[in-house]
């Protein structure tokens, strides 16, 4: 039922009643051309997950007998990625890709090497097309949560953003030896961080280091910035999820930190 799937926000949802945003009833009115009757399903991308029939497909549209989807409880580390700015259609797609593979809150970053710059007075507006195509992404793809996605920040203050902390914290370079084998994470999931074309200069990777960033390749080849973010992604959410069912084929010797229970 993807097709039939809606985001809804909490706050448009009450008892066992939802109201559709604006551009969500256009959809479901004017392009899918659902009616009275038929059966949909909601999400309100804080983890809620709901099917119900419309009531009600003039003005406003209304869902109404609410029924919570169960999902089963599956251990998920939550993870951020930090990518730097890169041209807007790759970034976009990144976004969406990234989503579906489970990325949960991403942090656009400016770098020395950063070729992209977003003038204050448009940032607004591409915040909110990010947000769109992350919340986009999440019904495509089933997720009943959205991807947080914050405004740009530069390198050097996010490396000293507090909440960095809890986090297992992996930096992505290709000019180092250790292959990324990322079988743990800190208490509160982990941090991919990802440059942009022109690569990381020097100190930047040092800072990272400083601040507790390890360092590991994605193997031999020099990736584009997304392709390397997409590739992060996917192999962190594999191993962890091969851990979570007590399926590790790699020797400790090959680990990038230890293995946490």
């Amino acid at each position: 039922m993807t097709r039939r799937r809606f985001y809804v926000p909490a706050q448009n949802i009450s008892a066992d009643t939802a109201v559709l945003a604006p551009e969500q009833a256009h959809h479901l009115r004017d392009v899918l051309r659902l009616s009275v009757g038929d059966r949909v399903e909601l999400f309100d991308g804080q983890g809620n997950g709901y099917t119900g029939v419309i009531t009600d497909n003039s003005r406003e549209v209304r869902v109404g007998g609410l029924k919570r989807q169960i999902s089963p409880q599956i251990p998920r580390p939550r993870l951020a990625l930090a990518a730097a700015l890169i041209k807007p259609d790759r970034f976009e797609w990144m976004l969406q890709k990234a989503t579906e593979l489970g990325a949960d809150e991403f942090i656009p970053l400016s770098t020395r090497f950063t070729n992209l710059r977003v003038s204050g007075q448009r940032m607004e507006g591409r915040l909110q097309r990010w947000q769109r195509i992350v919340t986009e992404a999440a019904r495509q793809c089933g997720r009943q949560d959205v991807p947080d996605v914050l405004p740009p920040v530069e390198f050097a203050r996010f490396l000293q953003d507090g909440r960095l902390s809890p986090l297992a914290r992996f930096i992505l370079f290709e000019g180092v030896q250790r292959l990324f084998i990322p079988d743990c994470t800190g208490p509160g999931g982990a941090l991919l961080c990802i440059g942009p074309e022109g690569g990381w200069d020097q100190s930047e990777l040092d800072a990272a280091a400083s601040a507790g960033f390890q360092c590991f390749n994605l193997g031999q080849s020099i990736l584009r910035s997304e392709t390397a973010a997409i590739a992060a992604v996917t192999l962190f959410r594999f191993h962890v999820a091969r851990m979570a069912v007590g399926d590790n084929p790699f020797p400790a010797a090959n680990r990038g930190c230890e293995v946490k229970p």
